[in-house]
């Protein structure tokens, strides 16, 4: 029951993070659900792919009425005619609420799956970030997780931690709640310190 709450949870909030990039880039109504529904929806699609089964959100009617849903109550609302649609900590706070649900989701499936450890954090990272990915090239955009600070290194975090728990036999439900909320957490300060990976190139560009 709570990784179901979790997958939804993720579903709504990569959601709201799609359709709000939608509109900032100024796409259509069309682009603007195809946004939500790449971002929402094509992490699990790949994650439950690589699995090798039948992907959740293309023979449950849920996901997809999910994502219908909260795209239409945004419109609904005006949402798109708000100016700042979403304050930018608001937009990162539901943007980490979704990539650390779908990370969880991942791994759990990858366990379930017979994975080892590279492939329970490999699924976890797929899962957090694939309908991120696909959404940034649905609208031309460089993929946010190969420019932004700390994002696909949470996600990673999450898979590994995942599967040295279950070595452990301590991957129960309620271990997994700090996990979520440790994740959430090291996102936002992550994001408020400015944290990012190294990035070569600069210091190539910085040499006089």
């Amino acid at each position: 029951m709570l990784l179901l709450a979790a997958e939804y949870l993720g579903i709504a909030a990569f959601a709201v993070s799609g359709f709000t990039l939608g509109v900032r880039a100024k796409l259509d109504l069309l682009g603007i659900y195809l946004s939500a529904f790449f971002t929402a929806l094509g992490g699990g699609i790949l994650r439950d792919l690589m699995a090798n089964r039948l992907p959740d959100s293309l023979t449950h009617s849920a996901p997809s009425l999910t994502v219908l849903a909260v795209t239409t109550l945004l419109l609904w609302g005006r949402m798109h005619r708000r100016e700042p649609l979403l304050s930018r900590k608001l937009f990162v706070f539901v943007d980490a609420l979704g990539m650390v649900s779908f990370a969880i989701s991942g791994a759990v499936t990858g366990l379930e799956a017979g994975f080892n450890a590279a492939g329970v954090t490999l699924l976890a990272f797929t899962t957090a970030v694939g309908g991120g990915i696909l959404r940034d090239i649905l609208i031309n955009e460089v993929p946010y997780v190969l420019r932004g600070g700390f994002y696909g290194i949470i996600a990673l975090g999450i898979g590994l931690s995942i599967y040295l728990l279950n070595l452990a036999e301590c991957d129960t439900p309620l271990a997994l709640i700090p996990l979520f909320v440790g994740g959430v957490f090291l996102r936002m300060l992550a994001w408020s310190r400015g944290w990012s990976l190294p990035r070569p190139g600069e210091e190539h560009d910085a040499t006089p």
